[in-house]
């Protein structure tokens, strides 16, 4: 992961976005496996009042800065310039590692161009950072849906230096027309599958050559728009501001749960609320078992559980719990006793 392919001075900043569900926290676990992996640091955004994410990075990179309750496009500009301050001030005091590069991880709600014009338009962020890219991570399963459902989907899209399909071998069937769309809505913007990044060794020297190759996008988008070679691309093109408006739902577990149990009521939740449900993430505790697992879902999709490399000295401090983001007026309150 060197940094020979740019000219940039200062510490590269990239930003790893997509819809909910999309797979940016395992792209960045795979990242987060490099033997360089030391001299990164990862900022975690996350919806709601318990972040759940940084939990499944934490035995791969001490440096973890999470930034809750909202996106970083919206209330947490002051919070991103902080938690950047702080982390480059540790390092000079030589109070965390070094590093050389940050990855932030955006919500799946979250807006990536807001992130750009911090790091340009804050002095000091400006002084010591530089942009190095943005990554956009499209769920090759659900993106039609989620494009006609939720403006963030085109809004992460348009601020992409790279494209990334995820879960290409669960919908391969998909990925030609998806490939084309994406092609057509970002036009010059380079689409890849995870394998081509996931085992790149070079992966910031690689994202830094494939948005250099990408910088002819504004200029196409001028032509396409001008041209309107497709008038019915001119309405999906358009900027957009608004925000899906979503519940989201946190079901505290106050004690070990059923193992069988448990998995019988996340499948009763996502059958009943099926499209609505947007994101579902937990860690949990089984009887009998004294390890935290996390487990995540999208829709009515839903990952095997993955038990946490937890330190004995952090256990006291992780609240089992249920996050659910479900599209506003969707939730019913007599659900929480699936959970309970």
């Amino acid at each position: 992961m060197s940094q020979n392919n740019t000219d940039k001075q200062g510490i590269g900043v990239t930003v790893i976005t997509g819809f909910l569900g999309s797979g940016k926290s395992h792209f960045i676990r795979q990242l987060l496996k490099q033997p360089d992996a030391g001299q990164m640091a990862v900022i975690v955004n996350e919806i709601g009042q318990v972040g759940l994410d940084h939990l499944i990075y934490r035995h791969l990179s001490a440096q973890i800065a999470v930034l809750e309750g909202g996106c970083l496009c919206c209330q947490l500009h002051a919070d991103l310039s902080q938690t950047l301050r702080e982390l480059f001030m540790l390092a000079m005091q030589k109070k965390i590692p070094a590093f050389r590069h940050v990855i932030i991880e955006t919500s799946g709600l979250a807006d990536p161009s807001s992130i750009v014009f911090t790091l340009k338009h804050d002095f000091f962020l400006n002084e010591r950072f530089y942009n190095a890219g943005v990554l956009c991570v499209v769920d090759s399963c659900h993106a039609e849906q989620q494009q006609q459902a939720n403006p963030e989907w085109l809004s992460q899209l348009l601020a992409a230096d790279v494209v990334l399909l995820s879960k290409e071998d669960i919908c391969p069937e998909k990925v030609p027309a998806l490939k084309k769309r994406i092609e057509l809505l970002v036009m010059g913007v380079p689409v890849l599958g995870k394998p081509e990044l996931e085992e790149a060794e070079d992966f910031f020297g690689i994202l830094a050559d494939l948005k250099q190759l990408g910088k002819q996008k504004l200029a196409a988008f001028g032509v396409r728009w001008q041209t309107a070679v497709s008038a019915s691309l001119k309405p999906a093109l358009k900027p957009v501001a608004s925000h899906t408006d979503v519940d989201v739902i946190t079901l505290t577990l106050e004690q070990a749960v059923k193992r069988g149990r448990f998995i019988t009521a996340l499948d009763a939740i996502a059958e009943k609320y099926g499209a609505a449900l947007l994101r579902m993430k937990a860690v949990v505790q089984f009887v009998g078992d004294n390890r935290f697992y996390h487990v995540h879902g999208v829709h009515q999709q839903r990952s095997a559980f993955e038990a946490l490399d937890i330190a004995p000295q952090e256990r006291g401090g992780i609240t089992p719990c249920v996050v659910l983001i479900i599209k506003k007026g969707y939730w019913q309150e007599e659900d929480r006793v699936l959970l309970s």
